[in-house]
């Protein structure tokens, strides 16, 4: 739990360089991104992936959570930079995954 609320806190602290504004309904957001670099599928331990990391980057940009999302397994197979929802390091080389797509969504429509 505190691990989430560090992302999330993280992800806060960026919000303002990931979007301005809120949106109601719901968005895709393909390869998203934090400070200008791809969002990391997970964070730096590795022990939290997918949909926690996608839900705080949802969170920090005025929506409610993730409907859904998916892995960039082709930026895998390349060199590539990735931030750390986490940490805000970055991720360098050909392991690290990032979020092909997360589709946010808020309950206001």
């Amino acid at each position: 739990m505190k691990k989430l609320l560090l992302i999330a806190g993280l992800l806060s602290a960026m919000a303002p360089v990931l979007v301005q504004s809120s949106y109601a309904g719901t968005r895709n957001f393909f390869t998203p991104t934090v400070g200008g670099d791809r969002l990391s599928f997970c964070s730096k331990t590795g022990r939290t992936c997918g949909k926690p990391i996608a839900d705080a980057w949802c969170r920090a940009i005025g929506f409610e959570e993730a409907l859904n999302y998916q892995r960039d397994r082709a930026a895998s197979n390349r060199p590539t930079v990735a931030r750390y929802a986490d940490t805000g390091g970055l991720c360098r080389g050909k392991g690290c995954e990032s979020f092909k797509q997360i589709k946010c969504w808020n309950g206001v429509s």
